[in-house]
């Protein structure tokens, strides 16, 4: 999937995929300091910061926005995505970062699924990949855009 390769319907995860190509800069990532929290002031709500950690990876949620906690139904910042409630799709949900931290290109995707807790979630859901040293990516600057109810 080349860069200027995704069809991105909703406007808000255009923009984010927009600035992130701006921030790129022909380099295979932004690094995370290239990123103006000014600069996103109105999608910051949608937007959450994931990092890799150790090998193999493991992903935390360093910063959630606003909406995107609400429609989760939960905080969920400094927590490793293995131990957030994301049911069946939890392997599918984690396979998703493996692929954008092992290509560096990013993801868009959609999903419909209930929680173990009974919460309805639909959403699409932007990974973008940063990279620290330009070689390996180490952050995921993300964006989701939809609801979840229950």
């Amino acid at each position: 999937m080349a860069d200027r390769g995704l069809e991105i319907s909703d406007p808000v995860l255009r923009r984010l995929y927009e600035y992130w190509l701006a921030k790129k800069q022909g380099r295979i990532a932004p690094t995370r300091g290239d990123i103006d929290p000014g600069e996103l002031r109105e999608m910051l709500p949608s937007l959450f910061l994931v990092e890799a950690v150790g090998s193999p990876h493991r992903y935390r949620y360093r910063l959630v926005g606003t909406t995107v906690v609400k429609e989760f139904g939960e905080e969920i910042t400094g927590r490793f995505l293995d131990q957030v409630d994301f049911d069946h799709v939890a392997g599918r949900v984690l396979a998703e970062y493996d692929r954008v931290a092992a290509e560096c290109r990013p993801v868009l995707s959609r999903w419909n699924y209930e929680k173990s807790a009974g919460r309805h979630m639909i959403y699409q859901r932007l990974i973008l990949p940063l990279s620290s040293d330009g070689k390996t990516v180490d952050m995921f600057l993300c964006g989701a855009v939809g609801r979840g109810r229950g």
